[in-house]
């Protein structure tokens, strides 16, 4: 009976997590503490020890600390003792925090290339466990064309991935929902595994070497805004409804890890939850437009290559696609409407034009790229649907804005009145269903 009960432990729980593993030694610590318990030995590892590779700086250093890791005597009988299969878990939402939506997409594409081809070399099915958020800037976005576009041999004969927030009850909240998306899911990994490159090697060389160059400067872009202007900090939280996000308790989870006094400090999904609330969604798009445009420079030429990756390359496509679908759930004369929460005018309006700036030259870029005159012009059915939601939660936005004006009156979250919170509460869940994949 004991040994049943023992078997039955393995099966339901075989991994895990190492969350921001920037190391080996942050390995071989959770090790230390499963072998204290009894979960990992000298010959097995009952549990697989799984690392998270969360910012931008790990995921560029995972390949480095797994080929260390698959080097070591022990760790190897531990893989062995899972049949040489080892997970690893990618982190969406902190990548993106940290170097902007291009950057983590390209990154996370590299890493899974790079980390394949090391388990590979070591005799290791790698396995991915993708840490994807509802909304694009964590990950999100249309799931067939997610997994489809993942690099070639990097998904074997099996896949993992996370199911968060309002997006659960989207996709599995009746049977017939739950059947449909369980069966794009399967139907895209059994796609991906069986899919054989088409291209050669010298025009994938090709594209990748482009993309290296262009994501550089959108990260660079990025990051100047978010942690290069020291006035960003007082103006993100004054000019979108974090405070009341972070204040209520609405996650399943504190929104810092610790007292928030920058933004490196907050978590990435409340970051990227007030940026859709507030009706921008920067991270699912900002440093795009500046980065492709500089790089076309007005030549043609460089223009069709990108319009060639684009109806090419599954990655590329699916990628700018979703740059197209947040863009039009964006709204900036709303977003500007938030920034008159802010103290000081004239920093957010500075602010301001420069976000608005940047929105708009990604717009062009987009256009030019997708050879379409529109948002959205090959996605009719999420054109037709976000036109019927549209009205209902504009307005929603706008009563949330009073809401949060109200609510700033007072001294602390305990002194404002109950049905004011309560209506907070309810606008935010408002938008948040009416924008869908914003969690």
């Amino acid at each position: 009976a004991r040994e049943l009960k023992d078997r039955l432990g393995e099966d339901v729980i075989r991994q895990t997590i190492i969350s921001h593993a920037t190391s080996v030694s942050d390995m071989l610590e959770l090790a230390i503490m499963l072998k204290e318990v009894g979960l990992v030995d000298n010959e097995k590892a009952r549990v697989q020890i799984v690392p998270l590779f969360e910012t931008i700086e790990d995921l560029d250093h995972s390949e480095e600390t797994m080929r260390k890791y698959f080097s070591l005597p022990l760790a190897k009988k531990w893989i062995a003792s899972k049949n040489n299969y080892q997970e690893i878990m990618l982190g969406y939402s902190d990548s993106n925090k940290d170097g902007g939506y291009l950057s983590s997409c390209w990154t996370l594409y590299k890493a899974q290339k790079q980390l394949t081809a090391i388990g590979d070399e070591f005799g290791v099915k790698v396995t991915f466990f993708h840490g994807r958020g509802g909304t694009v800037g964590r990950g999100g976005g249309p799931t067939y064309d997610a997994i489809a576009s993942q690099p070639l041999k990097s998904i074997k004969d099996r896949i993992r991935l996370t199911e968060q927030g309002e997006v659960i009850g989207n996709k599995y909240g009746n049977k017939d929902a739950a059947y449909y998306n369980l069966e794009m899911l399967v139907s895209a990994a059994i796609n991906r595994m069986i899919t054989k490159k088409k291209s050669d090697t010298n025009t994938s060389n090709r594209y990748e070497a482009i993309m290296d160059q262009v994501v550089e400067r959108s990260y660079d872009i990025y990051r100047e805004l978010v942690f290069g202007n020291e006035l960003f900090y007082d103006y993100f939280f004054e000019s979108s409804p974090i405070k009341a996000i972070s204040s209520f308790n609405i996650g399943s989870r504190p929104a810092a890890r610790k007292t928030i006094t920058e933004i490196s400090g907050l978590r990435a999904i409340p970051w990227v939850f007030s940026w859709s609330q507030a009706r921008i969604m920067l991270p699912g798009w900002y440093g795009v437009g500046t980065a492709f445009t500089k790089w076309i420079n007005d030549d043609e030429k460089k223009l069709e290559i990108l319009q060639k990756m684009y109806a090419e390359w599954p990655f590329f496509k699916s990628t700018i696609s979703n740059v197209d679908m947040v863009l039009s759930k964006s709204d900036v004369s709303i977003f500007a409407e938030y920034v008159k929460l802010a103290k000081d005018q004239k920093v957010a309006q500075e602010i301001l034009k420069e976000i608005v700036t940047e929105w708009e030259l990604t717009i062009d870029v987009l256009k030019k790229i997708t050879k379409n005159d529109i948002l959205l012009a090959d996605n009719a059915e999420l054109a037709s649907s976000l036109r019927n939601r549209l009205a209902y939660f504009d307005s929603m936005n706008f009563l949330q804005i009073e809401l949060i004006k109200r609510a700033r009156k007072f001294e602390s979250i305990d002194e404002i009145p109950r049905e004011l919170r309560k209506a907070i509460h309810i606008s935010i869940n408002g938008l948040a269903t009416g924008l869908r994949n914003s969690g």
